[in-house]
């Protein structure tokens, strides 16, 4: 619902903006369209993903545009995501 989403470089702001107005706490790791978002211990997003059922994820693991898009399972994601001091968070659409 973001126009021109796909090519525009998306910054903390926006991207925060779109969580607060689009989306409510919730979800499961197994249920498609659940947007898997750590937040470093100052509460910042440090990285994103979303969930696309039978225990699979979507992710980009770096924001340069070079970077593939990989799917993963969740528990694989989960693991290489870990980073001390962050916390996971879930969220679906409104």
């Amino acid at each position: 619902g973001v126009p021109d989403a796909a090519r525009t470089w998306m910054q903390r702001e926006p991207f925060e903006a779109f969580l607060q107005d689009r989306t409510v706490p919730g979800g499961a790791d197994g249920q498609p369209g659940t947007l898997l978002l750590w937040r470093s211990g100052n509460g910042l997003a440090q990285h994103a993903a979303v969930t696309l059922g039978g225990g699979w994820a979507l992710h980009k693991p770096a924001q340069t545009w070079w970077t593939p898009r990989t799917v993963l399972s969740v528990p694989e994601l989960k693991t290489a995501t870990r980073t001390r001091g962050w916390r996971l968070e879930r969220r679906m659409l409104t």
